[in-house]
């Protein structure tokens, strides 16, 4: 199947994802107030809930104008955050524009129907969570703030569906960017099955392509993403020649819930950065309280800091982690963590754990990939008519570490900033970063495939490239480990989809890895602990290019 712009008026633009970016990219794009508004078409490879954006605990954040904020918080505190947490590796035009726009985000949500918590003056209610220096978090439903912003954006989405303002095609797998003489001019998909759409198969022309694809989480055995995230934008766009950025900066959330499947397999889930921020608190095995041992700021310094700390103690014969939130009710108050946290109150209860009487056992595990596809401040790529926001863009604002909370804002933030920009889009040129000069650029060789001898099939398949990266690429890495890395996945291959994009991922996270001979922020190497100063710049970037092929429009 083939469809068209229905006419030189109204441009059409394709989303590819529904998480936070890609909702709200796509209500963006139709919404009436915009006059004609676009024709937009969204595509999801499952359903328009399922999505890393859907699972977030943490919140929002946002500086609010004054009166609304903390008494002496500012955007230029929470930029300020933002750079520190990343390690000094952010881009700082990208940050202080994601800061100054948040509040208007905040109002642009609520009039999309979120609905954030408020305290009780009727106040919007601000939490303060791990690296942020004052109170700024949003949070919706206590600590279910993804759910509750992505739920009231797939309802503002499907009544604009309803008015024939967007088309929705659940169960979608996106194949490939079409390109006409080097630039993005729609996209081919199949469908994975159900009715989203009347045939098996198709190609739809666009005047632009926002990919919101989200992670790649699947990449690792310990992830708090859901199965959907298998990094298949950043594939999309490299296939499609588009320049990668920050490959080597994967951040590990340290809080995860550790628990046993029936089979034996560990299994993790998201314990909110929130919980700290209220005063739950990390020991060992032997009760004793060792995140600052590794950083001043103890349990409230930045995630890299902290899964860092879980894994040299771990290293250390220090043993299994516990979050300790025993302490919370009788600070805050009878019913405080079923009042604050509900999901977090079912989840660990259905895991066999009272958390008001008994600590956590905890492990850090794959969160948030810091890098992606590299954009300017529109959100557009080094490909003409692409675009990406969310986590599978790489705007620079994280840098080598994301502050908390700062991933829906950035989403909510690019994805309309790169609408606005698509639509308006008449030629020009990318206003990116250069991939030369003051960047290390690894060449398209750099995803090494080898001889590929090993097909990986089905889940053991999976799960053998996830115990790989978990192993060799995790929170802990160095020379040997990443080497040997890169030699087994050079031997794999898949002719499964989505496991064929996470072995390409796998590839380039690990050859950039290499290329990173420091530490710097999430990426930590145990025979380079110290950052090298006559080695990168506070500025450089380690980027991927890869040429594409060139194909004609055939839509």
């Amino acid at each position: 199947m083939t469809t068209r712009p229905a006419s030189a008026r109204r441009r059409r633009l394709v989303v590819v994802g529904s998480g936070v970016a890609g909702l709200m990219g796509a209500i963006r794009a139709a919404d009436p107030a915009r006059g004609e508004g676009a024709d937009v078409v969204l595509l999801t490879k499952a359903r328009l809930a399922d999505s890393n954006s859907m699972l977030a605990q943490g919140g929002f954040a946002a500086v609010l104008p004054e009166g609304q904020c903390a008494p002496g918080d500012s955007t230029a505190n929470h930029a300020a955050d933002t750079v520190a947490a990343g390690a000094g590796h952010g881009n700082r035009r990208a940050i202080e524009a994601m800061c100054a726009a948040a509040a208007g985000a905040v109002e642009a949500l609520v009039s999309r129907g979120v609905g954030f918590d408020r305290d009780a003056d009727g106040r919007l209610a601000l939490g303060l969570e791990a690296a942020h220096s004052f109170p700024r978090i949003l949070h919706a439903g206590g600590d279910a703030s993804g759910a509750g912003i992505s739920l009231a954006l797939i309802t503002a989405l499907r009544r604009l569906e309803a008015e024939g303002r967007v088309q929705v095609f659940e169960g979608a797998v996106v194949t490939e960017i079409l390109l006409e003489a080097g630039e993005a001019v729609g996209v081919a998909y199949t469908l994975a099955g159900g009715a989203a759409a009347p045939h098996s198969s198709g190609r739809i022309s666009a005047d632009a392509v926002l990919l919101a694809t989200g992670g790649a989480g699947q990449l690792y055995a310990q992830t708090t993403n859901p199965a959907v995230a298998t990094g298949d934008g950043v594939a999309l766009a490299y296939r499609a020649g588009a320049v990668l950025r920050d490959l080597e900066f994967y951040q590990f959330h340290p809080t995860a819930l550790q628990t046993r499947d029936a089979d034996g397999r560990l299994r993790s889930q998201l314990v909110s950065e929130a919980v700290r921020g209220e005063g739950a608190v990390i020991r060992d095995a032997a009760g004793r309280r060792f995140v600052g041992d590794y950083h001043p700021l103890g349990e409230l310094a930045p995630r890299d800091a902290v899964s860092r700390a879980l894994a040299l103690h771990a290293r250390a014969g220090g043993g299994q982690a516990f979050l300790d939130a025993t302490g919370l009710e009788e600070l805050h108050g009878q019913g405080f963590l079923a009042r604050r946290f509900p999901s977090l109150d079912a989840i660990t209860g259905a895991a066999g754990f009272d958390w008001r009487r008994e600590p956590l056992p905890i492990g850090p595990a794959a969160h948030y990939w810091m890098g992606g596809v590299a954009t300017d401040l529109d959100g557009a790529t080094s490909v003409p008519g692409l675009y990406a926001a969310g986590e599978a863009a790489c705007t620079g604002v994280h840098g080598a570490n994301r502050l908390a909370s700062n991933s829906l804002l950035e989403g909510a933030v690019f994805a309309a900033r790169a609408v606005e920009h698509a639509l308006a889009r008449v030629g020009g040129a990318w206003q990116g970063p250069s991939p030369a000069g003051e960047h290390a650029v690894l060449s398209p060789e750099a995803e090494d495939p080898g001889t590929p001898g090993d097909l990986l099939d089905g889940a053991a398949g999976r799960a053998r490239l996830a115990a790989a990266m978990e192993a060799d690429a995790g929170v802990l890495r160095d020379r040997e480990g990443l080497n040997r890395l890169r030699a087994t996945l050079g031997s794999w291959a898949s002719d499964e989809p989505e496991t064929a994009n996470l072995l390409t991922l796998g590839r380039l996270l690990a050859a950039a890895a290499a290329a990173r001979g420091e530490s710097l922020g999430s990426h930590f190497r145990l025979d380079a602990p110290q950052r090298s100063a006559e080695r990168l710049s506070a500025a450089a970037s380690i980027d991927v290019v890869r040429a594409p092929a060139i194909a004609g429009r055939t839509s």
